[in-house]
């Protein structure tokens, strides 16, 4: 395991294992709450060679509860709270946006409360883990302030209009059993058993063909901004680009073999990108 020295991440700690990057929030005593220190020091995280070229990205938060949203404390002390906002949004997004662009699948393991930017968060993974006595909830309205960290762009796509409309203007909090039949979370974890759950969906993941999963995130997540006939056309492309790589053709010797796939095997050339849609 490598692991980033303390003085570099007071609030992130960041370790890698076979293969899974792990971004773990380290603010137990205010439940994870985002001041601007942890919103730049995710950024950074996101930047590092390790999570850059990991094969999985796990996201996840000490203690009790995953993440309860901005931190308010902060917030209140901040002269210029607007101006204090957008900082903090600034390298927040900027991580988000990062993550969400970047080939290895995330997962995130929630547990507690998850609220606000946590929610963000949630909606933002590829894979939403989800302890059994989660619960979820918008809380931008209970304070007067509008959503961020994704929440707004996720969230109706996830679960609908008319549920995130009840979940952001009438707060309503939802538990992990709604959660998962709403379509927000991919799976409900006993308690006790979330963090043994997603070491083991992450390591699963890192294993695939990274590039294909990376280009199928891509996909899946333009395919609500154009036309069919578009969406069509990339498809054929990517489809046609991820068949040069070495993955695809260890996948398909694999398969006519009957053997389980060793996908990266043939090391970082194993997952180039020789074409296709950027």
């Amino acid at each position: 395991m490598t692991q980033d020295p303390p003085e570099d991440f007071s609030r992130i700690e960041v370790s890698r294992v076979n293969g899974v990057t792990r971004l773990h929030l380290t603010r137990p005593e205010r439940r994870n709450a985002i001041d601007l220190p942890l919103a730049r020091e995710l950024l950074r995280a996101v930047h590092l060679e390790r999570t850059a070229t990991s094969g999985c990205v796990l996201l996840t938060g000490a203690g009790d509860h995953f993440c309860v949203g901005g931190d308010l404390t902060s917030f209140g002390q901040a002269a210029d709270l607007p101006g204090h906002l957008m900082q903090v949004t600034g390298y927040l997004h900027a991580a988000l946006s990062r993550l969400a662009a970047m080939p290895a699948p995330l997962v995130v393991a929630a547990q507690g409360h998850v609220a606000g930017a946590g929610l963000g968060l949630a909606c933002l993974a590829d894979v939403l883990l989800t302890d059994e006595n989660a619960t979820y909830r918008s809380a931008y309205g209970a304070i007067g302030l509008t959503p961020d960290a994704s929440t707004s762009h996720f969230l109706p796509r996830l679960v609908g209009l008319r549920r995130a409309q009840d979940m952001t203007l009438l707060g309503r909090v939802i538990g992990a059993e709604e959660a998962l039949s709403w379509g927000l979370s991919t799976e409900t974890v006993p308690a006790g058993s979330l963090h043994e759950r997603a070491v083991e969906v992450a390591e699963k993941l890192a294993a695939g063909p990274t590039t294909a999963f990376g280009q199928t995130k891509r996909l899946l997540r333009s395919s609500f901004a154009r036309t069919l006939a578009d969406h069509l056309e990339d498809e054929s492309h990517t489809l046609s680009a991820s068949a040069a790589t070495a993955d695809a053709r260890e996948g398909i010797a694999a398969f006519a073999a009957r053997r389980t796939p060793r996908f990266g095997t043939a090391g970082p050339a194993a997952h180039a990108w020789t074409g296709g849609r950027p």
